[in-house]
């Protein structure tokens, strides 16, 4: 197994770094996503490693342009058959946007889109939002332009990613386009907002690293200082080996290693921006400090396309037995738990680890 980029992903990965740097920090999702066309990063034969590698390396400068990337690109790839929308994407001029939360749901019926969509970014005039509704008992994506009859939108102001324009998306007997599965599609933005993660995450460690060096701390402040970044690198590196192994997949990219991907990078980022403001002090509680913004971009990652208990339940459903497919009997939890201690309590016996200690545990299970 290579753990490393191809020369054409790593191409990707510099245009991402130099479309970064001729961004401001709030940019706009139209300044983006026509920065990101310009650049060659919006193609419709990209492999994912290529697009999160550019995701990453954009969000390392702006979260909120790397998100309007991400979720632009997801929506041009599901769109790609669609001829009213194809090209208008792939050239920047049409922008995508996504519903980045699953608690209203609108409902199909005849090819027409009632109801409530919350939480849609990037909201532009005139965009194509992926939503994702009930047809009967399955949910489908349809692809529904702002400019369309019955769309109407309520912004709502993001607490981080200032400059995405998030809001709420009403429709009324409003046309749309279906585009078949919600669940490819949410693993492809899982995967994507993993790599802002990893952006917002390694610019956090960065920022650290400057003020450590500026610092000059003594011996002992100085382990401290070395432990606390040796750590946000790692976890890092192994979140971003997770998302790596997730795009890798491509269009065959599974939920729960997307979900996988996406829990392991967030949290990592999230520990990565407390760390930076152990390291770098009370300056991150002035307003509009870079890590005080990290810290409100990784909230809304954390929250964005798919909660923690939703990515739990995702992972859970790939890696666990499940009872009603499996030929064997399933065990009782507690008979799995005696299963895993027998062996250590006959290898080590101690006054603190008796039968009766291991039977009141197993009795509590």
């Amino acid at each position: 197994m290579r753990f490393e980029l191809t020369d054409l992903q790593s191409s990707w990965k510099s245009k991402g770094e130099a479309l970064g740097s001729e961004l401001p920090l709030d940019a706009s999702p139209g300044d983006a996503v026509m920065g990101a066309a310009r650049a060659g990063l919006l193609d419709p034969h990209a492999d994912l490693v290529s697009i999160a590698a550019a995701v990453e390396s954009v969000a390392y400068r702006s979260a909120s342009a790397g998100v309007a990337i991400a979720l632009h690109s997801v929506v041009a790839s599901a769109c790609a058959q669609q001829s009213q929308f194809a090209d208008a994407l792939f050239r920047g001029e049409l922008i995508g946007a996504l519903t980045l939360s699953s608690e209203d749901v609108p409902i199909e019926r005849g090819g027409r889109l009632t109801g409530r969509a919350s939480w849609v970014a990037p909201i532009t005039s005139g965009g194509v939002v992926l939503v994702g509704a009930r047809t009967g008992d399955e949910a489908v994506a349809f692809a529904v332009s702002l400019a369309a009859t019955g769309v109407w939108t309520d912004p709502v102001e993001p607490a981080g990613l200032r400059g995405l324009a998030c809001a709420h998306l009403i429709v009324e007997e409003a046309e749309a386009v279906a585009l078949g599965p919600t669940v490819p599609l949410m693993s492809r933005v899982r995967v994507l907002m993993a790599a802002v993660g990893l952006g917002v995450g390694q610019r956090a460690l960065a920022e650290a690293l400057v003020a450590a060096r500026a610092a000059g701390c003594g011996a002992a402040g100085e382990q401290t200082v070395q432990g606390l970044l040796a750590d946000a690198a790692t976890e890092l590196d192994a979140a971003m080996l997770l998302t790596w192994k997730a795009a890798a997949a491509n269009r065959e990219v599974t939920l729960g290693d997307a979900s996988m991907a996406k829990l392991a990078a967030t949290d990592a980022a999230q520990r990565a921006v407390v760390r930076a403001t152990q390291v770098v002090g009370v300056e991150t509680f002035r307003r509009n400090h870079i890590i005080e913004r990290l810290a409100q971009d990784v909230r809304a990652l954390e929250l964005f396309a798919g909660r923690t208990e939703s990515l739990h339940a995702a992972m859970a459903a790939e890696v666990l037995p499940v009872p009603a497919r499996s030929p064997l009997p399933t065990p009782h939890p507690r008979d799995l738990v005696s299963q895993r201690l027998d062996p250590f309590l006959q290898q080590s016996r101690c006054d603190f680890c008796d039968v009766e200690r291991h039977a009141d545990l197993v009795g509590r299970v």
